[in-house]
């Protein structure tokens, strides 16, 4: 973890910096400004020695400020995630100003190995129905799910929108199936969708499900506890971005920075493990 550490420290400074040229260049430097003032109570600065966590526990509040304000995000999480690694990031998400329109869950038999008889059988019906203008009938029976879910629960929209028929018939299709459940009502499409991996699944189910993802939303981050072998199989494909660590401040900090980086930047591996960084400074 000392590499870590060592990352998160430069990473927080270097973010903290802009932020602070940021503010002094926002107002005027009068001589009212420059004057001495009674001292305020700071932060202490991080040091080497403090832990990743620790670190981002402090400084999350001004790094990750605002940066999803008016943002919504759709939260789908596969089997085997523990609750609190959901709780931590879906307060992570409203502290930095945005909201979770729904969280989804995926079901076993949706994610399960020897299950794809069963998901291609169920979105060939969908497209019967359906039409294929919801999805691609030629895509690999996993991806072609993953276009289906976006249906329902995302938006390429830069705003969140209601889902219109076609998705609502997917979502009562997956439900009736026990493949997919939510917490909401009527929650809309967000463009934004945090996927939150648990126990290990097999790379051709992960890869499929992301991959139709990504191409019905703006954004798709994939996060879980390790860089296992989900995380590290859609690094290969490089259509999504992945953060690992999310059990801890440091790991949802990453996950916050890269939901809000802009459109154009690429897809990365971030987190404690990752290949690009701990955090997304861009």
């Amino acid at each position: 973890m000392t590499l870590v550490r060592r990352h998160l420290v430069a990473a927080v400074s270097l973010v903290l910096a802009l932020a602070t040229g940021i503010a002094l260049g926002a107002g005027p430097l009068s001589r009212e400004t420059l004057a001495p003032t009674r001292a305020e109570p700071r932060s202490a600065a991080p040091t080497p020695d403090d832990s990743a966590d620790d670190l981002a526990e402090a400084v999350s509040p001004v790094v990750g400020r605002e940066r999803l304000t008016g943002r919504q995000v759709a939260v789908v999480i596969t089997p085997g995630v523990a609750p609190d690694d959901v709780e931590g990031l879906v307060a992570s998400v409203e502290q930095a100003g945005g909201a979770v329109s729904a969280r989804w869950q995926l079901g076993r038999s949706l994610v399960g190995p020897g299950e794809t008889a069963l998901v291609d059988t169920l979105g060939e019906q969908l497209l019967e129905q359906l039409g294929e203008g919801v999805a691609d009938a030629e895509a690999p029976p996993y991806q072609r799910m993953g276009q289906l879910l976006g249906a329902a629960v995302a938006t390429r929209e830069e705003r969140p929108q209601v889902i219109d028929e076609d998705g609502m018939t997917v979502r009562q299709s997956l439900d009736a199936a026990s493949l997919l459940a939510t917490d909401a009502d009527e929650p809309r499409g967000a463009p934004l969708v945090l996927v939150v991996v648990g126990d290990d699944v097999e790379d051709a189910v992960i890869e499929g499900l992301t991959t139709g993802l990504s191409q019905r939303a703006r954004r798709v981050v994939v996060a879980g506890e390790e860089r296992s072998g989900d995380l590290a199989a859609l690094d290969e494909v490089g259509l999504v971005t992945t953060v690992d660590g999310t059990d801890g401040a440091a790991g949802r900090l990453a996950a916050i920075l890269a939901l809000a980086v802009p459109e154009d930047n690429p897809p990365g591996s971030f987190g404690e493990s990752g290949s690009d960084g701990v955090l997304p400074l861009r």
